[in-house]
């Protein structure tokens, strides 16, 4: 059933995202669009003019418990952007869960916990509904008292004391979410060798790369980067956001993804330990205030509906206030502004104009609210 749940859905991916159809991908003699490598999964590059491209690697279709994408297709995808022409200065990944992001070990622990509390209780009550039941048969009320254990496990399952933890298949929605993620353990080998890989890409084309994602309910944004050589090759900026329907995470979980954990990117081919190393990992603090004002505690991340607008700009054209241009020639290299919309207290949509640069919130109205920009500069030669 889920098979063929999949094999729908990446034809509705592929007729409304790409507007056409396995049969026709499978017609064409190309591979500049979209692609497939390995036979699973369906991959794009993408150009936005001739300086930015997106790049957007099928990151389910080989999904499981132990990889993100099989080695082929990395083998497949890389050599597609290193062979990028050299007018392209920013290469954007988009890829569903944020490669750089902060850790949950405390929120898997208490996942854990609760896990085996649940499989506690559920094996316990079995245990007592079969035996009380094989009793009660001998006087005539074995279905009795089996649909009364029944409602005794539903209110301990998803309605009941671990109700929103429980996913509708009685696993732990909390452990699923976090499997999923690049940085979970299991994960964390492939994660290295991707970052470790388009470091080495960006410095022999002088190319910026930048990850944008979503799949976690909130907005912000991270960057790896060593903080001995500020915006070399070895810097890439993550950009999150979110899906404009979906409810934020429970502000525990933003509580805890809101640690000052030091973390560092191993060499590649070694399981991270947060050694230091030339590749630091950090969260930007760019959530100064609440849209009502009032100053906020957790700056890195906000768990609002959201969404981002990136501009590519010539900082040397572009002069003072945003949007104000010298129409003269400027250097021709490129840098990314991103601005995150939020959804304020008002939950309207419409929001005064924004009008300015700089840190911290602009907007009114109780609608929508503007943060940022966050500046992603392209990568000067040999760097």
């Amino acid at each position: 059933m889920f098979k063929n749940i999949g094999r729908i859905g990446i034809d509705m991916y592929l007729l409304f995202q790409h507007h056409t159809t396995l049969e026709i991908l499978r017609n064409v003699s190309t591979d500049t669009d979209i692609f497939t490598i390995t036979g699973t999964g369906w991959h794009f590059v993408k150009y936005l003019g001739p300086a930015v491209v997106v790049v957007g690697p099928d990151c389910r279709s080989e999904r499981n418990q132990h990889q993100v994408m099989a080695g082929p297709t990395y083998q497949g995808l890389f050599p597609k952007v290193a062979l990028l022409p050299p007018s392209v200065q920013h290469c954007i990944w988009m890829i569903s869960v944020p490669v750089i992001y902060p850790r949950l070990e405390a929120a898997e622990h208490i996942a854990h916990t609760v896990a085996t509390g649940k499989k506690a209780v559920t094996g316990t009550y079995n245990l007592l509904g079969k035996v009380t039941s094989s009793v009660a048969g001998v006087v005539g009320a074995k279905g009795v008292v089996g649909s009364g254990f029944d409602s005794v496990k539903k209110a301990v399952g998803k309605s009941g004391l671990m109700g929103g933890i429980l996913s509708p298949f009685g696993d732990i929605d909390v452990l699923d979410e976090l499997r999923d993620q690049w940085t979970h353990e299991s994960k964390d080998l492939e994660r290295t060798y991707l970052i470790r890989t388009l470091q080495g890409i960006a410095h022999q084309k002088s190319l910026r790369m930048t990850f944008l994602s979503g799949a976690v309910d909130c907005c912000g944004a991270g960057l790896v980067h060593d903080p001995a050589h500020p915006s070399d090759h070895k810097t890439m900026y993550q950009v999150i956001s979110a899906s404009v329907v979906n409810t934020p995470p429970p502000p525990y979980i933003l509580k805890l993804l809101h640690n000052h954990k030091p973390l560092y990117v191993p060499a590649n081919g070694h399981r991270s330990t947060n050694q230091p190393s030339d590749t630091k990992e950090d969260m930007m603090e760019i959530f100064q205030q609440e849209p009502d004002g009032r100053p906020r505690e957790m700056k890195k991340l906000m768990g609002r509906r959201n969404y981002v607008a990136i501009v590519a700009y010539d900082p040397e054209v572009v002069q003072g206030t945003y949007g104000r241009t010298d129409m003269g020639r400027g250097g021709g290299k490129l840098s990314l502004a991103v601005d995150f919309i939020v959804q304020g207290d008002g939950g309207g949509a419409g929001a005064s104009g924004f009008s300015a640069v700089g840190g911290g919130a602009i907007g009114g109205g109780g609608g929508v609210i503007k943060y940022g920009p966050v500046i992603i500069p392209s990568l000067e030669l040999g760097r």
